[in-house]
């Protein structure tokens, strides 16, 4: 029951984190991700959505996509000095927003400015909150 709980905390922790991503992601790029009015019911309903979708998508779903693309994915790796992590983690983010109906991305690079900004607050709130094997 022990590893439940860390799960749990893990998965609250990546739920508040990716919240605040999408609403960065909101404000910094207006014009590539079509998303409900802010301050409306639909915005902060579609935010919580989407931040849920992404907190489950890159807990559960990526890893074993990297683990299936694992024999590409390790050359790409090499050969682009470990840049090739982000067109997954881009069709990831692409992949929450066709989850989530009232967020529409408009093209490849709002995806991948989007991935960018998630990931730098991801990595701000796994500083914060720890990781998956932090202290119980």
């Amino acid at each position: 029951m022990n590893w439940l709980n860390r799960e749990i905390r893990f998965l609250i922790a990546r739920l508040v984190t990716n919240f605040f991503a999408v609403l960065a992601v909101t404000l910094l790029l207006e014009e590539g991700i079509v998303f409900p009015e802010r301050g409306t019911d639909a915005f902060w309903v579609a935010s919580l959505s989407l931040a849920a979708v992404l907190a489950i998508l890159n807990s559960y779903v990526r890893p074993v996509v990297e683990f299936v693309l694992k024999p590409i994915g390790c050359l790409l790796h090499l050969l682009t000095f470990g840049l090739s992590h982000f067109p997954i983690s881009a069709v990831v983010f692409w992949i929450a927003t066709l989850v989530v109906d009232d967020f529409v991305i408009t093209g490849v690079g709002p995806a991948l400015v989007g991935t960018v900004i998630v990931a730098i607050i991801g990595a701000f709130g796994s500083f914060v909150f720890g990781g998956r094997s932090s202290r119980t």
